[in-house]
């Protein structure tokens, strides 16, 4: 099974961090691939992002740790889940293109007999006046980038992307989180297959689903489900 991937979005490392963000909320993109020299430097995402907005650093990007740019000899779903779980990243590159989580967990058929359930995992979760400084801190340390936000029942699902592109308009973290969060929090019961789940994701566009309420099941999650079913063949 081969992936599609995007043609690559770029910028240039002597672009600040803060010029990476606007970028990014402009494009309605998570990465962007840095060029230094006319060679691939790294991947800027939303996780380094948040990780600069707890310092405000003012540093251009090649004087920031970037993801690994990882390249695969081809887009065989194989080579491509494998590259990503043993590179720790959510992207990886083949010729021109970038291909995602997103692109192979949208792609691959997952059996309809599995429930969900079986690889979500219990969720952190936020109140709603959690100040959104605070929310990142959470976010960065757990190394995950969605956090439901309960008010004795889920209220809204807060996710990087949220942040990078309220900062991108507003040039502030200093708030609640409830102004920043998603309200319309999608949710799946935990008997939902996993290709009832992804149809959903894919519905909606997320990369996130909130399972039974107080579970949460990520791309990420998929991915390293597709990784082990490779390895037990």
């Amino acid at each position: 099974m081969q992936i599609n991937g995007s043609k690559i979005i770029s910028i240039s490392c002597e672009s600040t961090i803060d010029e990476a963000i606007f970028f990014m909320a402009r494009n309605n993109i998570r990465r962007i691939v840095i060029y230094c020299n006319n060679k691939i430097y790294g991947i800027f995402t939303v996780d380094e992002a948040l990780r600069n907005l707890l310092f405000k650093s003012e540093a251009r990007l090649r004087d920031v740790e970037l993801k690994k740019a990882v390249k695969i000899p081809s887009t065989d779903i194989i080579h491509v889940v494998k590259s990503m779980v043993e590179n720790n990243v959510d992207s990886v590159i083949y010729d021109d293109k970038i291909i995602t989580e997103k692109d192979v967990v949208f792609s691959y058929h997952f059996p309809k007999e599995v429930d969900v359930n079986n690889i979500a995992k219990d969720a952190l979760n936020i109140p709603p006046y959690t100040n959104l400084i605070s929310a990142i801190e959470i976010m960065v340390k757990n190394h995950i980038r969605h956090l439901p936000v309960i008010e004795k029942e889920p209220i809204g699902m807060l996710s990087a992307r949220d942040i990078i592109y309220y900062y991108a308009q507003k040039y502030t973290v200093d708030v609640p989180v409830m102004e920043v969060m998603n309200p319309h929090l999608i949710c799946v019961d935990e008997n939902y297959s996993r290709s009832e789940a992804v149809k959903v994701m894919k519905e909606y566009n997320i990369g996130s689903l909130c399972v039974n309420k107080n579970k949460i099941v990520t791309l990420k999650d998929f991915i390293r489900y597709i990784f082990t079913t490779f390895q037990i063949k």
